[in-house]
């Protein structure tokens, strides 16, 4: 997500604190816009906040570039409806014009190969090639160690075989292998270390072996085994974090989509996610080259696609939207967007945006009552 002021009222401080000075003065408003100090505009600010006397705020507005929100957001965006909206039409920009101009061929030949590398290694360790129905050409269960394997396929075959036969301990991020594997295991720069016929990776390695056999995973086409990759996920936290980078990166290319913050959390909740939009998009670019119209065809797309947008709100509509929005209670998406909007605000107009935000932060408790998320005491 990003957020930029693309334009604002020149002045919006001072330009508030005219508008209100004129409701009380039989001066013009063009001699008090030239007469107001800083100081006096400050003081008009915090009057008009205290007394909740807003209307002034509605004389000057923020335009703001939204990119790379969900569709999700944008309908909760859109309730907030003093504003205007201009939003990035999938009529016009289609994401997936490569896919139906058949440009993912390539793509695919190259996958297939990794996946013939990754079963050589599993099959290799002992794994059953069966757990891959969908694969053909499968190696003979039982096949030796491969006398070599290409270089550029060495990280999925060491995941095949990490899958087939690696152990993951308890005790800390530790991986041991077959002692068999001593030969293939030594080109790489890991250092392993034989113990009880088996080959283990001092635990200052672990987390890079492990980045190095799933960091470049293709989600949905790429050959894993989901549990061994939810285990490693749970056990160690520095690997969840970077493959989470990878994840939200992927969705974002491969589906156009966002990953939202809770299913983030959940490595097995990621994955099932990353089958849906797999499903989702399969569906969309068979019905397109049915010859459905693209914008029938979108209704498949999910809530997680992503758009682009140019929002302008007055600072009055703002100062609504930043006490709903910035609340913990609202949805994390969209929490995230005020956050960010609010801080942009922020750095142009201090004054006018002190008291802004969650009602908590203002006043120092929290009217939601029984749905207070407890960070500041409840109004009695």
């Amino acid at each position: 997500m990003r957020v930029t002021i693309l334009t604002h009222t020149p002045e919006p401080e001072k330009t508030v604190a005219a508008a209100a000075r004129l409701c009380y003065s039989n001066t013009g408003p063009l001699e008090i816009m030239e007469s107001l100090s800083e100081e006096k505009v400050t003081s008009f600010i915090q009057k008009l906040q205290k007394s909740g006397h807003m209307s002034p705020f509605e004389h000057v507005s923020f335009t703001f570039a939204i990119e790379g929100v969900s569709r999700t957001l944008l309908a909760q965006l859109t309730r907030h409806r003093i504003a205007s909206y201009s939003v990035q039409s999938l009529r016009y920009n289609n994401p997936f014009k490569d896919e139906l101009n058949d440009d993912e061929k390539d793509f695919l030949a190259k996958v297939k190969k990794e996946n013939r590398a990754y079963l050589n290694g599993f099959v290799s360790a002992g794994g059953d090639a069966t757990l891959f129905e969908k694969e053909s050409k499968k190696p003979d269960a039982g096949e030796n160690v491969p006398s070599e394997v290409q270089l550029e396929n060495l990280s999925h075959f060491l995941r095949g075989v990490f899958d087939a036969a690696g152990k993951i301990k308890e005790e800390g991020l530790l991986l041991s292998f077959p002692e068999k594997f001593s030969r293939i295991l030594s080109g790489t720069s890991f250092k392993f270390e034989v113990k009880d016929n088996y080959l283990v990776l001092s635990e200052k390695d672990t987390l890079d072996f492990c980045l190095y056999i799933y960091g470049g995973i293709d989600f949905a086409h790429s050959l894993y085994l989901k549990q061994k990759f939810v285990e490693l996920c749970r056990n160690s936290r520095d690997f969840f974090d970077k493959i989470k980078k990878h994840a939200r990166d992927y969705i974002k290319a491969r589906y156009y989509c966002v990953l939202p913050e809770e299913i983030e959390k959940n490595p097995e909740a990621i994955l099932a996610y990353i089958d849906a939009l797999e499903n989702c998009k399969k569906t969309y670019l068979a019905m397109v080259k049915m010859g459905v119209d693209k914008e029938d065809a979108r209704y498949i797309l999910p809530m997680g696609t992503c758009t682009n947008l140019v929002v302008t709100m007055n600072a009055r509509s703002l100062y609504n939207f930043f006490h709903l929005r910035c609340c913990e209670r609202a949805q994390s998406e969209i929490r995230q967007l005020a956050r960010m909007m609010l801080d942009e605000v922020r750095k142009i107009a201090p004054n006018l945006f002190k008291k802004a935000g969650a009602p908590c932060e203002a006043t120092g408790y929290c009217p939601e009552g029984a749905f207070s998320c407890g960070k500041y005491p409840v109004r009695n």
